[in-house]
């Protein structure tokens, strides 16, 4: 199957064809996959999540890639969270990947240390013992940072596994993810992009619920491409964003979550929602791009979109793209995404600062007020936030929180 054979927004069509002996390959990347819950239970009876056209549409391609963003481990693991909270799935479900047609991993994501590092090295053991390739993480920094290599015939590709910098990464001594930070990145690029014939940045970042990329995320996206890769693509914010052809390259700000069974997640609308990017790449050149969009139903299954469904999914993708390319309209956009932050969650975490700090019950205290102090994301957001304030474009009132449930704003 192709994606001609299902809903598919074409992007990029080459006018002709590449010859039959240039180096070329047919890749397929995912969003976030976090089968918690049910989507576990189903996984573990031996049931199947995608549907059989799913899961020959991840075959007919040559290298499929998702972010796994729970580690697979043992259920008697100490939480990184004194409370106890965290991510993980049973370790069997690296068998499960394979099955549905994924055959490759990434595991950068904020995520990867909830059990801390055994957790982390229970889940390298289970995707060895599945013969599932994977990067991102490891035992220090430089493994983390170690790219993806995947070699289809005669064209050698290197995928660059980088998170968002808050619980998971990894320094000199200590297990972890790689991180993402554009002033360490970027004078790798021009490297890693000699040294493979495809280069993508394949990032797990960004703010959730949101429509559109920060400013900060934009910048950095297009500056990779500047400095030579010719694929960026993110996720991260639970939803999906747009994407947008930048100079010799294309950028997707946020493919969705293609699987994340959470009553957190799902609180907010569109979050069951994502898109799977398919490629046809030669030579640090993406000849054909399309997205399928995906979604998540009731009965746990991740189906693409029948035809109604699909034409709304075009609206939406349209209308949030435009916006990428005039930065008068992205401010307007991304501070309609700021308000909306505001006022479901971060006027919230101020009000309740104090109380959650000196509260004795609270033993995740320090973790939790220290990543709000260290995480990019976290402090570009109260940066716009009090801009916001300063320039009156936002409430100060504590009172009248909205419900999480109301959907994130479409750029007007």
């Amino acid at each position: 199957m192709s994606p001609e054979n299902v809903n598919a927004m074409c992007l990029r069509k080459a006018k002709t064809p590449f010859p039959v002996s240039s180096p070329h390959a047919k890749i397929l990347i995912g969003g976030d996959f976090c089968p918690l819950r049910r989507y576990e239970a189903k996984l573990l009876r031996g049931e199947k999540i995608f549907p059989d056209s799913l899961i020959e549409l991840f075959r007919s391609h040559e290298f499929a890639l998702v972010n796994l963003e729970a580690p697979l481990c043992s259920a008697s693991l100490p939480a990184l969270s004194r409370l106890g909270f965290g991510l993980r799935c049973d370790p069997r479900i690296a068998g499960a990947l394979k099955s549905h047609g994924i055959t490759a991993v990434g595991l950068a994501n904020n995520h990867i240390l909830d059990f801390q590092a055994e957790g982390l090295f229970q889940t390298l053991d289970a995707l060895k013992k599945a013969s599932i390739p994977h990067a991102g993480a490891g035992k220090d920094l430089v493994e983390a940072e170690t790219p993806l290599e995947i070699c289809r015939g005669n064209l050698r590709i290197g995928i660059w596994i980088l998170a968002e910098k808050e619980l998971n990464c990894a320094d000199g001594n200590h297990p972890g993810s790689s991180f993402f930070s554009p002033e360490r990145n970027l004078p790798r690029i021009a490297e890693l992009r000699s040294r493979y014939d495809f280069l993508m940045i394949y990032l797990h970042a960004g703010h959730e619920f949101t429509r559109v990329p920060s400013p900060r995320i934009r910048s950095a996206c297009r500056a990779l491409i500047d400095a030579g890769a010719d694929l960026v693509i993110g996720h991260h914010p639970h939803l999906f964003q747009g994407v947008e052809q930048y100079g010799n390259g294309w950028i997707a700000y946020s493919l969705g979550n293609l699987v994340f069974d959470s009553d957190y997640v799902a609180a907010y609308q569109g979050t069951e929602q994502s898109f799977l990017l398919s490629g046809s790449i030669t030579p640090h050149c993406v000849r054909e791009l399309s997205l399928i969009p995906c979604e998540m139903t009731s009965d746990c299954m991740v189906e693409t979109l029948n035809e109604d469904d699909f034409r709304d999914f075009q609206n939406v993708m349209e209308k949030i793209s435009s916006v990428l390319k005039e930065d008068k309209a992205h401010k307007t956009a991304w501070e309609q995404d700021v308000r909306f932050r505001w006022e479901t969650e971060y006027r919230q975490i101020l009000r309740d600062f104090s109380r959650n700090f000196f509260n004795p019950e609270n033993l995740d205290y320090a973790l939790r007020t220290g990543n709000l102090f260290t995480c990019p994301t976290h402090l570009e957001m109260f940066q716009e936030i009090c801009r916001m304030l300063q320039e009156g474009k936002l409430s100060r009132n504590p009172e009248g929180i909205a419900a999480p449930a109301s959907a994130p704003p479409f750029p007007q």
